[in-house]
């Protein structure tokens, strides 16, 4: 697992919070929306093509950690 701060991008738009790696890579971060409110994207990666695919999102970060462990921890 690996942890980070929450960081913002060089755009303000996004801060991620974890990233986990057990069978597969997931992720969930903080995305700026468009109308000034934020989102949590939980995303795991897919290694073929090499980009993040969206699989849920979440209010809360507590939430999206949650999902983001769980889906790490199933089988590609």
């Amino acid at each position: 697992m690996f942890k980070s701060k929450a960081k913002e991008d060089t755009g303000g738009t996004t801060s991620e919070l974890v990233m986990f790696n057990y069978c597969r890579p997931a992720r969930a971060r903080l995305v700026a929306l468009g109308s000034g409110g934020r989102i949590w994207l939980v995303e795991t990666l897919d290694r073929v093509h090499g980009v993040w695919v969206w699989e849920d999102e979440c209010h809360h970060g507590d939430q999206a950690l949650e999902q983001a462990r769980r889906l790490s921890l199933m089988l590609s």
